[in-house]
């Protein structure tokens, strides 16, 4: 593989090319995927080829194959040239130099207790449909029961002519179950998923019969008892996983520098969080500080290097409320004449261009705040409680928002009073993180396998959470 990369490399260089990058991977995935006890997927697939990009005059281009042959790389390299020179004949209004990176040479691997791929395939399914059936055996309002299990292996060698050589094995496995109960008129879904970068022991610490036991009861719940939620502005309380999919959706993605800039507008726009709101934008009270740290190991957006040979940083996005930093690659923190890339550029495979991705993006708990949820609700006199994301809506700009959360609780006087359906909450990006009134010295992560981004889309690997939070004077609706 070294050879044909400095094969590809001579040849670009012969060519005038002032930055060649190419990405060889080789991805393994088995999928496996249960709907009311029958077996409905079976996919086990192994993804091999080169990506390769250029650099000319401040532009790029790309071509990827399906093959590691000499021949049929040596012609996508032919065909990335040509559109980085077509390209190059366009004036971009943003020119500019990347920021520098050491050439990095190195190998890292994640390694994992219990390798996936080595189990038997057959015990994997039994196993699979067993936790499945134990869904609809939970509760007799159940109706549509469904398990989905991913594991995926990808090894990545990443060369440059800048002369980066970095070797990386990265796992991702984890599963899903959702229950679907109807008690007329009510029809309630309920879902339960985590995904990490681990091996089969990710699998058995999530303990899928539990799980399985848990989503049944608790969609029942909602079927069957659940109240309607309250409206007003009062207080609200989220647990790690929704309060991951708020700060994914309202800092996450307005935080992609390329976003920003306007080189990227799918998925619901650009971004508010300007340039010139830097070091200065109040986005959240002093509660509030935001991490990304794909150097977390475990975590499902674990990643060492990026796409474009960034070693990946730890670094606050908002620290103490204050917006502090952009999430980039190289190009855009060039163009905004940033002195590094924070390490976020990222591509689905070799077949895709890299992009600004987000990684493992959470809140800091409060090493001062409270003892547990229990502890944090017992302080709670009225509110309502919301448990994991039933669907959501974001303005172009990701100035406001609207949530709605597959359960909820309302608490009076400290104490769950009974569990709500349908519970929505809506605000101001910088007026909802400013409200933040309590947080847990606690916090959990959770792993998302199916961000998506770009055209063509891009799905993105992302673990978000943090602790348990309290807002304070949140529009809380109803949507039946």
């Amino acid at each position: 593989m070294e050879d044909l990369a400095n094969i590809l490399m001579t040849e670009a260089a012969n060519q005038g090319i002032e930055l060649t990058q190419i990405r060889m991977n080789k991805e393994f995935l088995e999928e496996i995927r249960f709907r009311n006890g029958n077996l409905e997927r079976v996919n086990t697939s192994i993804l091999q080829g080169i990506g390769v990009r250029v650099r000319l005059k401040s532009a790029w281009g790309f071509a990827s194959v399906d093959s590691w042959e000499k021949t049929e790389a040596l012609e996508a390299l032919r065909r990335a040239i040509k559109i980085a020179k077509a390209s190059s004949l366009a004036k971009r209004k943003d020119d500019g130099n990347l920021v520098e990176e050491p050439a990095h040479q190195d190998t890292y691997v994640v390694s994992v207790k219990e390798n996936p791929f080595d189990k038997d395939l057959e015990e994997k399914v039994a196993f699979l449909k067993e936790t499945n059936i134990r869904i609809r055996d939970s509760h007799e309002t159940i109706r549509m029961y469904l398990t989905n299990y991913q594991a995926r292996k990808v090894d990545t060698w990443f060369f440059s002519s800048e002369g980066a050589q970095i070797h990386q094995v990265l796992p991702y496995t984890g599963a899903q179950h959702t229950a679907v109960a109807v008690a007329p008129p009510e029809i309630q879904r309920r879902t339960l998923e985590n995904f990490q970068s681990r091996g089969w022991e990710a699998i058995e610490d999530l303990d899928l019969f539990s799980l399985a036991e848990k989503v049944g009861k608790e969609v029942a719940v909602l079927a069957t008892q659940a109240k309607k939620s309250p409206s007003g502005v009062i207080p609200l309380i989220l647990e790690p996983y929704q309060l991951g999919l708020t700060i994914h959706e309202s800092l996450g993605h307005p935080t992609e520098l390329d976003r920003v800039l306007g080189y990227e507008a799918d998925f619901a726009g650009t971004s508010f969080m300007t340039p010139d709101k830097l070091g200065i934008l109040k986005y959240g009270n002093e509660r509030v500080t935001m991490t990304n740290d794909p150097t977390m190991k475990g975590v499902l957006a674990h990643y060492k290097y990026d796409d474009e040979g960034t070693l990946a940083k730890k670094f606050h996005p908002v620290k103490e409320g204050i917006f502090q930093e952009y999430q980039s690659d190289r190009e855009h923190a060039g163009m905004l004449e940033r002195k590094f890339s924070t390490g976020n550029s990222k591509a689905q495979s070799y077949r895709f261009v890299p992009i600004i991705r987000m990684a493992n993006l959470y809140m800091e708990p409060d090493p001062s705040g409270y003892n547990g949820i229990e502890e944090l609700i017992e302080d709670t006199k009225y509110g309502v409680y919301g448990l994991n994301w039933k669907s959501h809506s974001i303005s172009d700009k990701r100035v406001n928002f609207q949530f709605a959360t597959q359960m909820g609780y309302l608490i009076e006087n400290g104490e769950i009073k009974h569990p709500i359906k349908n519970l929505t909450y809506q605000g101001i990006t910088t007026d909802f993180w400013n409200s933040v009134s309590g947080m847990t010295k606690q916090m959990q992560i959770w792993g998302l396998p199916y961000c998506g981004k770009g055209a063509p889309m891009q799905v993105g690997y992302v673990s978000h959470g943090g602790p348990w939070t309290r807002f304070d004077n949140v529009r809380i609706g109803i949507s039946d």
